[in-house]
């Protein structure tokens, strides 16, 4: 039952694919977890929800068992990605606000244990207060990814039969909502 209400509220508030999967899948890896460490987006011990910040590859895994369920949550809009920058960020906290408000909607039917996961870093604040060794400015909203957990999001959704390649013309956010156990938290 729990599964059918995340999936038709997830429909309703307009998520492009919501696809239910076990959860058994993600498995976070040294591998993405070291594209973090290399600093390529420039966030790692940067950003509250960013490695090292979010806890060892182990604490994750541990932390991923304890829920027996979950939904992959998609949205797409068409973009020149490359030179929309705005826009880029403008969808991403579109879907970042998405999963907030499904897990709200969940919460008011009496789902207490709920992990959204969102697309890409957080960028609630223009400045993570991380930088600056202060705590999380929206703690309650603030929001880590599939990635930044170490799940390759590529092979994941390979792996559930869909489409995972970048296009240029069309970004598309991927996170999930994890429920059915464990702790509810950001």
């Amino acid at each position: 039952m729990d599964t059918e209400l995340v999936l038709e509220q997830a429909r309703r508030l307009g998520f492009d694919l919501c696809l239910e999967f076990n959860p058994a899948i993600l498995v976070p890896e040294e591998r993405i977890r070291e594209y973090c460490i290399e600093n390529r987006c420039g966030r790692y011990d940067a950003n509250h929800m960013c490695p090292p910040r979010v806890g060892s590859l182990c604490e994750v895994r541990t932390r991923l068992q304890g829920f027996s369920q979950c939904v992959l949550l998609q949205r797409s809009a068409q973009m020149d990605v490359a030179n929309d920058r705005e826009g880029v960020i403008r969808t991403k906290l579109e879907f970042h606000h998405l999963v907030l408000r499904l897990e709200r909607r969940l919460r008011r039917r009496g789902m207490t244990q709920l992990w959204g996961l969102i697309g890409g870093d957080c960028e609630l604040c223009r400045t993570c207060r991380a930088v600056e060794g202060k705590p999380c400015r929206h703690e309650d909203k603030a929001r880590t990814s599939l990635e930044a957990l170490g799940v390759d999001v590529v092979a994941l959704l390979e792996k559930l039969g869909l489409d995972g390649r970048f296009r240029p013309d069309r970004i598309t956010w991927t996170g999930c909502l994890l429920f059915g156990g464990g702790q509810a938290s950001r």
